[in-house]
């Protein structure tokens, strides 16, 4: 009986090399210090995710042809340095095929008052601030943009704030300042609007509206700020940029959508994790199934790509 294969299906724009997985070996050294910090709170099952993510292979096989191959795993969890990056990465890429189109996008930055109660209820009352702002008549001209809220801990509480890419020509920062400082009933609000009119600003603008808040928490207030934001969502899309995504975008080009395919077949919607085979084809048949997908009965293993990374750094 052979191995699994080493191939993986290709995504055309998450190809990983030794160089960039040296590239990233910062965010391994980060995400290890998070995985600990989960462990000594007790969440054991966020720590065991992120120490595998990016360091080990999982096995994938598909139901049709029987073969199966590895692939690097990611946790895809919204505290780890590298599947957040790699996501706020797609997102920029989103903005600035958005931006393209308009000749006066703008970065603007909206803040609140130190926050010290719940950190949820935060979360929610600056975005009731931000749903009224965009019914104010300052405004009136912006047709659409993203948004992301950042939370970050401080010593007294709770930094909430938004940076927001938006569609319009002009929107003229006293009247700005004078409505957030009305909906948020703060004498001195901070707010800020920066032009995106170059290739550099808008590189730069899409970078604040994109960028995951985990970047910026300390391994000591990961677990706290993992809690406040469970279950939040913290970047949206509105107005004529609503619900768009990357596949719509490449679906409007004529470019298919990416879709988990098997190497060998070409099948698609039949690739699975291997370790899931008993849940997947129930426990019965997978005894006389698994021999086929398995050599030495393993599922995951050290990445090897990870590794050649860690000697060539």
């Amino acid at each position: 009986m052979t191995s699994p294969a080493t191939t993986p299906p290709t995504r055309p724009h998450k190809t990983d090399t030794a160089q960039r997985v040296v590239k990233r070996l910062k965010h391994y050294a980060r995400k290890d210090r998070y995985a600990q910090a989960f462990e000594d709170a007790g969440l054991d099952r966020i720590a065991q995710a992120l120490r595998e993510c990016h360091t080990t292979d999982t096995l994938v096989g598909c139901s049709h042809c029987g073969k199966s191959w590895w692939v690097m795993t990611r946790c895809r969890l919204r505290v780890c340095p590298l599947c957040s990056w790699e996501v706020a990465l797609d997102r920029a890429d989103l903005l600035r095929k958005l931006c393209k189109p308009h000749a006066h996008p703008k970065l603007i930055t909206l803040t609140m008052p130190t926050w010290t109660a719940d950190p949820a209820e935060g979360v929610d009352l600056i975005r009731h601030y931000w749903n009224k702002l965009r019914e104010h008549s300052v405004f009136a001209s912006v047709t659409g943009g993203a948004y992301q809220i950042e939370l970050l801990p401080k010593p007294d509480g709770w930094h909430i704030h938004i940076h927001a890419l938006i569609v319009s020509d002009y929107v003229p920062y006293q009247r700005l300042f004078s409505a957030w400082r009305e909906i948020t009933n703060v004498d001195v609000p901070q707010v800020d609007v920066r032009a995106a009119e170059t290739p550099d600003a808008q590189a730069y603008a899409c970078k604040y509206a994109s960028k995951s808040p985990a970047f910026d928490q300390s391994p000591d207030a990961i677990v706290q700020w993992y809690l406040a934001t469970l279950h939040l969502r913290l970047f949206a899309t509105f107005g004529t940029w609503y619900n768009i995504t990357q596949e719509r975008l490449l679906q409007a080009e004529g470019v298919e959508p990416f879709l988990p395919t098997c190497p060998f077949c070409g099948s698609t919607h039949t690739v699975f994790r291997v370790r899931d085979g008993p849940y997947i084809f129930g426990h019965e048949a997978w005894l006389s199934l698994a021999s086929t997908y398995t050599v030495g009965g393993l599922t995951q293993r050290p990445s090897p790509l990870y590794e050649l990374a860690l000697r060539i750094r």
